[in-house]
């Protein structure tokens, strides 16, 4: 269904609830305390926040028609991921997980879609710098 966003513009809205059913959630999430707690000690951190990344991950085209939906212009498919599907957290933790691996636990930890950069004042700049980097080669 469209719906009008507060701002003008259409939101195209889709419910997922009966696919979510469907799927199973393999990645079991952290609790975020869990995850801040890693990083006390550090003389610096950045929190990073990921948002619309799930817009970044594509759908294979074998599947696409698995996310199809009928509104009044006709059917349509999503080419990449949508916000709302059950298994959307894991797919981007795995995404994530695989981008960054070789910083995870070294300077950077991962919650979802947030990312926590710590290290000491003399090489945060520089760790940003890696991870800022490593997103635009990845695109």
């Amino acid at each position: 269904m469209v719906i009008p966003k507060k701002n003008g513009k259409l939101r195209i809205y889709v419910d997922f609830k009966k696919f979510n059913t469907t799927t199973k959630d393999p990645y079991p999430l952290p609790f975020m305390d869990e995850v801040i707690n890693t990083i006390i000690g550090h003389e610096i951190y950045t929190f990073l926040d990921g948002f619309f990344i799930y817009h970044h991950i594509s759908i294979t085209r074998k599947d696409q028609h698995k996310t199809t939906f009928v509104i009044n212009w006709g059917p349509f498919v999503w080419v990449v991921m949508s916000f709302g599907v059950k298994n959307e957290p894991p797919i981007i933790k795995g995404v994530v997980i695989k981008t960054f691996q070789k910083y995870i636990d070294v300077f950077m930890k991962i919650f979802l879609d947030d990312f926590i950069v710590s290290s000491n004042l003399l090489t945060h700049l520089e760790k940003l710098i890696k991870c800022f980097f490593k997103c635009l080669l990845n695109k």
